[in-house]
């Protein structure tokens, strides 16, 4: 993107630091995993990490030691705070400005882990709509990075409503192109799993005053819709459709209701002035690799293993010696893979 002159607005709506709820059985390992990760976001540029469940696993003073370390990171929570002072963990949110437009980011979290009996969470739509409040005047655009369960995101569009977008973490659910959102917003978005896919947002702004047009399904519905047409043209590609099927009543009335679909989709399209177009790009073999990022994670895979195999002679000498080289192994595979799927 930066290659090709774009200054892209880099988000990260949290739970991403550590593979699993418990990590005290491979606890270095795991704050090596997580410092790996920050390191990448820093060499490839980070606006805002939303502080999550999974972010907060390895207790607070670890979480500061990171923030110190990367300090080019800003780590946001605008509802997570010190249970005996009522302060703020961290800034609530940011301001950031791309091309004109002024964009808010806060983060937010319902998921403080039970073992954290040093900072409480408050009510996080309470809070987010304070803070959406605040910052409305000084801003164009409102984006919330939400740590919640599945079911609480299925609500986030009515608890937010004067939001712009929101983006999720807390599930394994993925947002698709073809999956129905609020026609004016707020827009909102779920990643996947495990950093495999990127949600992607282009946005053309003319002005405040018009609504934000999704034109990612409705130009996705031109193009089924067109398609569907162009299959039930193959019969005869010489005759009108109306000829085709002459008599044929159920599919000269699809026909029909698919060409008016179709006609509204494109009018829609046409007429939007303030547009959004969203992706889900997978990070799989297709995407280069950065040649600079790539010999980071290399050199943080063998350390991964040392410290794995660290790990493990401690194991032995607990289990009178055994031998757990073969489980070492496969262990060794699978961390790698989820290393990598996460830069």
């Amino acid at each position: 993107m930066r290659k090709k002159g774009e200054n892209p607005l880099i988000l990260d709506a949290g739970d991403m630091f550590f593979s699993k709820t418990n990590i005290s059985n491979n606890i270095k390992s795991e704050k090596f995993r997580c410092s790996t990760m920050l390191q990448g976001y820093e060499k490839i540029g980070c606006d805002a990490l939303n502080i999550g469940k999974y972010e907060l696993l390895a207790g607070v003073s670890f979480l500061k030691q990171m923030e110190e370390k990367y300090k080019s990171i800003p780590f946001v929570s605008a509802n997570i705070k010190y249970k005996d002072t009522g302060e703020l963990l961290f800034r609530p949110y940011i301001i950031e400005e791309r091309d004109g437009l002024k964009i808010g980011v806060i983060g937010l979290s319902n998921m403080v882990p039970d073992t954290m009996t040093n900072i409480v969470a408050d009510d996080y739509i309470k809070t987010g709509n304070t803070f959406i409040k605040n910052l409305k005047n000084q801003v164009d655009l409102i984006v919330l990075l939400v740590n919640t369960d599945r079911n609480s995101q299925s609500s986030l569009t009515k608890n937010f409503d004067e939001a712009d977008f929101i983006f999720t973490s807390g599930s394994t659910h993925r947002t698709s192109a073809s999956m129905p959102q609020k026609p004016d917003g707020p827009y909102v978005y779920a990643n996947g799993k495990q950093g495999k896919y990127l949600t992607v947002i282009d946005l053309d702004i003319k002005n405040n005053k018009d609504p934000i047009s999704d034109l990612s399904s409705k130009e996705q519905k031109v193009r089924q819709l067109t398609n569907r047409l162009k299959r039930l043209q193959k019969k005869d590609p010489s005759k009108k459709l109306e000829d085709i099927y002459s008599g044929q009543d159920n599919i000269l009335n699809l026909i029909k209701r698919y060409r008016s679909e179709l006609e509204t989709a494109k009018t829609l399209v046409e007429k939007a002035k303030n547009k959004m177009r969203f992706s889900s790009l997978a990070l799989n073999k297709k995407i280069n690799d950065d040649p600079e990022i790539l010999a980071m994670v290399d050199v943080a895979l063998n350390k991964f293993k040392l410290l794995d195999i660290d790990k493990n002679s401690t194991s032995v000498d607990k289990h009178h010696n055994h031998d757990h080289s073969r489980s070492l192994k496969k262990k060794d595979s699978r961390k790698s893979k989820k290393i990598k799927s996460k830069l």
